[in-house]
């Protein structure tokens, strides 16, 4: 019954989500709402580690990036004449899993300061190879003009660029204001959601979480640290290569910016402002971050100064974030935005 209900809700909140920024007041379009899902599986996946583990990595950017570049890579040179969008998406989560299966192996065995000055230190290293790589990366002009395949279903191919057929909704806009791009996010959302859901109710979870709280504990009744931490991080990592790979194969172009030290940061903001610990945490903190950048940075410059204070805001009066907050205060829905 509460997984039902966790299924329920969440396929609601995400059929109503792209026809809210039609609203006077919400001043957003189409093409965001499909961002903000993108960049949530990312969230997602850094809040693994981050609320679960209770790691703080500064460069997950770089498995975001390796992600998206892996991707676009895989339909202008690795498999150009395949061009298959399936192949493309499996490409980028591969090149990021094994980037963080790598980088994992020897960052975890840091705490605190030191493991997130390792993590800087990795992204930077990749950042700097993919910047001076012209010949396959084209460094800082990117890779761009990429046509995302058609999805291949077998006995059928489906354009996701196509708009849903035409339906007025009143202030709500038009049901064709909605691509096929949007559902098909929306459910990979969806199933990632439930992946970590179950993950963080398993045994592996349970673990997690003690090692969170007490990891010299977690020694004495026999678990090995290291090895959880490490699976965190690997599957963290290929999360973010996913979200990576998703936005090259909808925006059509990729660059450095995926790779830097502010994307990193992003993640950090996103997660502590919806709320650590929590599943829907990363979604509600990626998608008010990412609308409010689009509405304040239209109209001044002082977006980074007004994040700044949002951020500050939060961890001053609400220390659990958004959602944590909110759940703490309603117990019946509470029960399903947390993971448990």
């Amino acid at each position: 019954m509460k997984d039902l209900r966790f299924y329920l809700l969440t396929a609601l909140g995400l059929a109503v989500f792209p026809f809210v920024f039609h609203l006077p007041l919400i001043n957003g379009y189409g093409g965001l709402a499909i961002q903000i899902l993108i960049v949530s599986i990312a969230t997602i996946g850094f809040n693994l580690l981050l609320g679960y583990a209770g790691l703080l990595s500064y460069g997950h950017a770089a498995f975001y990036g390796a992600g998206s570049y892996a991707a676009a890579l895989a339909l202008l040179r690795v498999f150009p004449q395949v061009h298959s969008f399936a192949l493309a998406l499996f490409f980028g989560i591969i090149v990021a899993t094994l980037a963080a299966a790598i980088i994992g192996a020897l960052v975890v065995r840091l705490y605190g300061i030191y493991f997130a000055l390792l993590t800087v230190a990795f992204a930077q290293m990749i950042y700097f190879i993919v910047f001076q790589w012209r010949d396959v990366t084209r460094g800082d002009d990117g890779l761009q003009g990429i046509a995302a395949p058609m999805l291949n279903f077998g006995f059928a191919k489906l354009d996701l660029a196509t708009t849903l057929p035409a339906f007025p909704l009143g202030p709500f806009g038009d049901l064709s204001d909605v691509k096929y791009w949007y559902i098909f996010v929306a459910i990979i959302l969806i199933l990632v959601l439930a992946f970590v859901r179950t993950l963080n109710r398993s045994q592996f979870g349970e673990v997690l979480g003690a090692i969170r709280e007490n990891e010299e504990r977690s020694v004495f009744v026999g678990f090995d640290p290291r090895r959880y931490k490490y699976a965190a991080f690997v599957i963290s990592g290929a999360l973010c290569g996913l979200s990576g790979a998703l936005r090259v194969l909808y925006e059509g172009s990729t660059g450095t910016d995926s790779l830097t030290i502010d994307q990193s940061g992003n993640f950090v903001i996103y997660t502590v402002v919806g709320g650590v610990q929590t599943l829907f945490g990363p979604v509600v903190g990626t998608g008010l971050i990412m609308w409010l950048q689009n509405v304040i940075s239209a109209k001044t410059e002082a977006w980074r100064l007004i994040e700044g204070a949002i951020f500050v805001a939060v961890i001053i009066f609400l220390p659990s974030g958004i959602i944590g907050t909110f759940a703490k205060k309603t117990f019946s829905l509470g029960k399903v935005l947390r993971t448990k």
